[in-house]
């Protein structure tokens, strides 16, 4: 393998669907492709929130499309049911930023925003994700679920699913292409290191982003490290809660004097670990006692 990723700037931060798309030529082939409009570049404004990675409001990609549309797109590889809820935080500060003037929204003219449009491309393993999906805000409401409703069109992108917007955006495919051949080097047991230097090298070789990766390509390989970094915490994060979770539950069931091996089918614990809870609650009993 190159040594020319040794010097990658580990610090950088961004991913590369944001990264990518936060280009004109593409964004528009991809808005377009997703609203069957036909837009000139002319009439596109990239108009992204920016602060911190993975903290504060930032999105993926949002733009205005004329005084037509405002085109928010988001690109997740975990599921998440609250991006009806995130993308709500996002257009509010997004529209915000269109009144030129706070004491406008005082007058009594109605002000007229473009019309908004929300977009989740997932390209995560959970093999039960629907290749389109409806996700509503109103799904998070109990009561009067009528007053207020945000819509978010989710599309599964993996390739071998056949999503329309592949077929119709090649951008968007390219990307996803050099994000399977990252996953398929992971399934053959390469580390990560070597599964993403090998996904660069192959996109390269086979003419897939190849003009952005030869430019960006130290840069890429620090965002996928960073990306793929971060869903091993996101897992091991719920693991330790499920962990936790299933130690609670089994010393209740000790308290109930509850037969070890019933503890094990309903924990998913090994008998060794809750003979150990066993051991700790009774020294616990023992001192306090």
């Amino acid at each position: 393998m190159s040594n020319r990723f040794d010097n990658a700037n580990t610090k950088y931060k961004d991913s590369v669907f944001r990264d990518y798309f936060n280009d004109s030529a593409r964004l528009l082939n991809l808005c377009n492709s997703l609203l069957n409009t036909d837009y000139k570049e002319s009439d596109l404004e990239i108009n992204n929130l920016e602060t911190n990675f993975f903290s504060g409001l930032k999105n993926d990609i949002s733009c205005k499309l004329g005084d037509n549309f405002l085109v928010l797109i988001e690109h997740q590889s975990s599921v998440n049911e609250n991006m009806p809820f995130r993308c709500l935080t996002y257009v509010a500060e997004l529209l915000n930023n269109l009144v030129p003037k706070n004491d406008v929204l005082y007058h009594r003219g109605l002000i007229r925003f473009p019309a908004p449009k929300f977009f989740v491309f997932y390209d995560g393993d959970d093999s039960n994700e629907p290749v389109n999906r409806i996700m509503k805000l109103s799904d998070a409401f109990s009561g009067d679920n009528f007053s207020l409703e945000l819509i978010v069109h989710s599309v599964n992108i993996n390739l071998g699913l056949h999503a329309e917007i592949l077929r119709k955006c090649n951008f968007l495919n390219q990307h996803s292409t050099l994000i399977f051949y990252v996953k398929l080097g992971l399934k053959q047991k390469m580390s990560r290191r070597n599964a993403i230097i090998n996904a660069i090298n192959r996109c390269i070789q086979e003419n897939i982003m190849k003009d952005y990766l030869i430019q960006k390509q130290e840069e890429v390989f620090s965002m996928l490290d960073l990306q793929w970094n971060f869903e091993d915490a996101k897992k091991s994060w719920f693991q330790e809660g499920r962990t936790l979770e299933a130690e609670k539950i089994a010393l209740n069931m000790l308290a109930d004097n509850e037969p070890l091996e019933k503890i094990r089918r309903f924990t998913e614990l090994s008998i060794e670990k809750i003979k150990e809870l066993a051991k700790n609650k009774f020294d616990s009993e023992k001192t306090t006692s």
